[in-house]
């Protein structure tokens, strides 16, 4: 019989993090079993369209109901029939693959827990893939959802002894499977120099988890100040999440329109593939990421990073490369300068990391390779 397989907890490939684990995800499987059906539940189809997602059927939500929760005091109650189309896919011959990476870390993780709960029921296999969760966010209701999957693959050792101590056997240490993602070439940006560019991602999630209004900004013009007066690299400004609701391409062209001299600054201002992003920042020098998958195509091809953290996620996987000392939790900014005493580490340490990274990364992209 041919394999089955519903992916659900996808946001829509805007995200560019949230296609990359897809699209690695489906590659896997049809690596694995050639001939099996892939079908994606996603919150936006047209986005997955827009940029090729190899899947053979797609499910989405009922928008009527969605609106209706909105306007609902208790959230929740619509979920099964908000995911009604999707939970109809399920047989118990589907292996479900809740394919969020992060879904678990965010109050809204119960609308995961419907589609998981009927797989449970069916008679399915319910699987927890490639993820990160906020230890803080488990409580007894959640920790009895986790506790029912038939198996969790933890992206990264924070996450995997967290659940470990919490008395779960049902876990194992994985990688992100985007570290697979190989770069697919594309034009680069004017002012780009290959080999001698600084990556600059920044996020409105993270400005929205600032405790200083403005001091995110404030440290990247700082930041974009020292590369361009101290040193002969060029800075290309790129985005990873182009959703309607958080736009980094919005803030970036906010920091690009400020600048009065662009001779050393390049803006990719357009929304391209995961693959595509991940060529360019592969031919980066530095970078500097609030985006984990923009982090993690910086790591996977050898490129010396930092990362502006809020979560569990940017830690852990910092951590298990070795690189924790190479993240900046947006909590401790507290001065217009925080991220220019990390950064000049970082152009200290460069040759350094780059071994790290060459030494650790094959090796690292092997324990992405998961059984189901």
């Amino acid at each position: 019989m041919n394999k089955r397989f519903l992916l659900y907890g996808h946001g829509g490939s805007y995200n560019h993090g949230a296609e990359a684990i897809v699209k690695c995800t489906v590659d896997m499987i049809k690596e694995r079993y050639p001939d099996s059906k892939i079908i994606l539940s996603t919150h936006f189809k047209e986005q997955d369209i827009e940029f090729s997602m190899p899947i053979d059927e797609y499910c989405q939500r009922d928008m009527k109901y969605v609106e209706m929760d909105k306007n609902s005091i208790k959230k929740g109650n619509l979920d099964n029939l908000i995911y009604k189309s999707t939970l109809e896919q399920i047989t118990e011959d589907t292996i479900c693959l809740s394919v969020g990476g992060d879904n678990y870390c965010y109050d809204n993780w119960r609308k995961w827990k419907a589609i998981h709960e009927r797989a449970i029921e069916t008679g399915a296999r319910s699987i927890l893939w490639s993820c990160s969760i906020e230890p803080a966010m488990i409580d007894d209701e959640m920790l009895d959802v986790l506790k029912s999957h038939h198996l969790i693959t933890a992206r990264e050792s924070i996450t995997y002894n967290v659940l470990k101590d919490r008395g779960l056997d049902n876990i194992r240490l994985c990688s992100d499977i985007a570290f697979l993602m190989k770069p697919k070439e594309c034009s680069l940006p004017e002012n780009f120099l290959i080999g001698n560019t600084v990556a600059i991602n920044i996020s409105p999630l993270i400005i929205r988890r600032e405790k200083t209004e403005g001091i995110v900004l404030r440290n990247i013009e700082k930041l974009m100040d020292l590369i361009i007066s101290s040193t002969d690299m060029n800075i290309v400004l790129i985005p990873h999440v182009l959703m309607p609701m958080d736009n980094d391409l919005e803030i970036l062209e906010k920091i690009f329109n400020r600048l009065e001299n662009k001779e050393r600054i390049c803006f990719v201002n357009k929304n391209i593939s995961a693959a595509e992003y991940k060529y360019i920042i592969s031919n980066c020098r530095l970078g500097v990421f609030a985006r984990t998958h923009a982090s993690i195509a910086a790591y996977s091809t050898c490129v010396p990073s930092m990362v502006i953290g809020y979560s569990v996620k940017s830690k852990g996987i910092a951590k298990d490369l070795g690189l924790e000392d190479f993240v900046s939790p947006i909590k401790e900014f507290h001065n217009d300068y925080c991220i220019i005493s990390m950064f000049e580490e970082l152009m200290n340490n460069e040759q350094n990391i780059k071994k790290i990274l060459a030494d650790k990364i094959p090796s690292y992209k092997k324990r992405a390779m998961a059984d189901f």
